[in-house]
């Protein structure tokens, strides 16, 4: 009787190893499966991401001395291959340069002349009807200036001012800049024209070079991220390639302007009307010399006259008030005074009467004058 727990505590113990060694043996059979189908892929993986990590520094480097201008680019050879062997991304295309690359700009000013209206009585209404009429010269030729620029295929960058003086700001396409200037020259009298062309041939070519380098470099990460099958090989290859895209998104709008500009002139324009003088009158000679001083002293001297006026009515109103504030003063000052004298005067002390001694009696020793 004694003897049948310890079989059972023996068949117990049996079991349990015997589980034990059944899930060590499953688990090592799902561990060979796994690591013979990834075979050499996992591991292929993690030393390129390793590898990946470890010149991402230098490449993110030589990416941000790209975008900065300065230095050669210094594509790498693997990652130019395995670029071409991928397919590219149409927004990662770049356009070649042909010829020169220039970027040319100009600056005219053109004068409008405008007839005087007929004159009249009132010298106020002419003015009014000269400055409608060169308000309208200034339309008509801002007018003028825009469908210039539809026509050749630009558009208006801007435009500011109003009444007989207007700037306007013109985006045309480089080959038709010249006749567009023509055009424009035509409407009035040229008083000032500027013109500077810059030559950005070369910054487009490094450009263009930087741009093509970082493409091959997003393709290659971007086929190491399709082959990634571990989760921290996919991270990794995520940021990189997160990095390395805002790099080349950068290029490419630096590489955008730099065609626009070269592909699209500015121009500028500023319009100014004037009013011709009317037939047969005669400009004043100005004056010289002492007249000269004269009228500008007597025009000083109407100046003053003039500021003192104003600054004689704009105390007027005041007058009254301050009139009143006086008079309270004045009555104040003198009241005060007499306060004083009064109050001085009654505290004097009386003058005690000198004390006179007695009279002498009369015991007839005076002799009489007179008696004869």
């Amino acid at each position: 009787m004694r003897r049948l727990p310890t079989k059972r505590a023996a068949i117990r113990v049996g079991a349990s190893a015997l589980l034990a060694v059944l899930a060590t043996s499953l688990v090592v059979a799902c561990t060979a499966q796994s690591a013979s189908s990834g075979g050499s892929g996992t591991g292929d993986d993690g030393g390129t991401a390793a590898a990946m990590a470890t010149q991402a520094a230098p490449e993110r480097a030589a990416a941000g001395a790209d975008s900065a201008g300065a230095g050669a680019p210094a594509p790498d050879a693997a990652g130019s291959a395995a670029g071409s062997g991928a397919t590219a991304d149409p927004l990662l295309a770049t356009v070649p340069v042909d010829g020169t690359a220039v970027i040319r700009t100009a600056d005219l000013s053109v004068r409008l002349e405008v007839q005087p209206v007929p004159p009249t009585e009132d010298a106020s209404a002419d003015r009014e009807a000269n400055a409608k009429v060169r308000s309208d010269a200034v339309a008509t030729a801002a007018g003028s200036i825009r469908g210039t620029a539809s026509v050749a295929g630009g558009f208006v960058a801007g435009a500011d001012g109003g009444g007989s003086q207007m700037s306007i700001t013109l985006r045309v396409p480089a080959a038709q800049y010249d006749a567009v200037l023509d055009k424009i020259a035509n409407l009035g009298q040229v008083t000032n024209r500027t013109e500077s062309s810059q030559d950005v041939t070369a910054q487009i070519v490094d450009v263009n070079s930087r741009v093509a380098s970082m493409t091959a470099s997003v393709a290659r990460v971007r086929a190491l991220l399709d082959q990634a099958t571990g989760i921290a090989d996919v991270i990794a290859i995520e940021s990189e390639l997160a990095s390395r895209e805002a790099d080349l998104e950068a290029l490419q709008q630096q590489q955008a302007y730099l065609q626009g500009q070269v592909a699209m002139s500015t121009v500028t324009v500023g319009l100014t009307a004037v009013t011709l003088p009317v037939a047969g009158s005669t400009e004043p000679v100005p004056d010289n010399g002492f007249v000269a001083g004269i009228k500008a002293g007597w025009d000083n001297l109407l100046q003053f006259l003039t500021w003192l006026g104003a600054l004689l009515g704009g105390l007027l109103p005041w007058l009254p008030v301050i009139g009143i504030v006086v008079g309270l003063t004045w009555w104040s000052v003198r009241r005060l005074r007499r306060q004083r004298r009064s109050a001085s005067t009654g505290a004097r002390p009386a003058e005690p009467n000198q004390e006179r001694g007695p009279e002498p009696a009369d015991d007839g020793s005076r002799e009489p004058v007179g008696v004869g």
